[in-house]
């Protein structure tokens, strides 16, 4: 089965932004084992870049700005102690680093390469 036709089964087995199962379970039950780890490889990356993780050192980050900020993304909150009074958000690849600890590094490296 050529990536085309895996990608339409892909794109199918979402619905309203997210995975439906059943139909993922129906399709995974007619394909070859080779075309079913190129169709899990492909919901897998289309569920990353379809999801936003956002981790904070709290729990009780506001949803709703990231709803705006990122719209028709599914958003999965982690809560990691070691950011301190920040967030860091990954979308697919990117990832947004707005903590105190990433400001006070890159005022460090300001003043060790303007001031020696």
């Amino acid at each position: 089965m050529n990536s085309k036709k895996i990608d339409k089964l892909v794109s199918v087995s979402f619905r309203n932004n997210s995975l439906d199962r059943e139909k993922v379970n129906r399709i995974a039950t007619l394909l070859s084992s080779a075309d079913l780890k190129k169709y899990i490889n492909s919901l897998k990356l289309t569920e990353r870049k379809k999801s936003l993780i956002v981790s904070s050192p709290t729990n009780n980050q506001d949803l709703k700005k990231f709803e705006k900020l990122f719209p028709n993304k599914k958003i999965l909150f982690k809560k990691d102690p070691s950011l301190m009074l920040g967030v860091r958000v990954v979308d697919n690849d990117i990832v947004y680093e707005f903590t105190l600890r990433n400001s006070l590094d890159k005022i460090i490296n300001y003043i060790e390469q303007n001031y020696d």
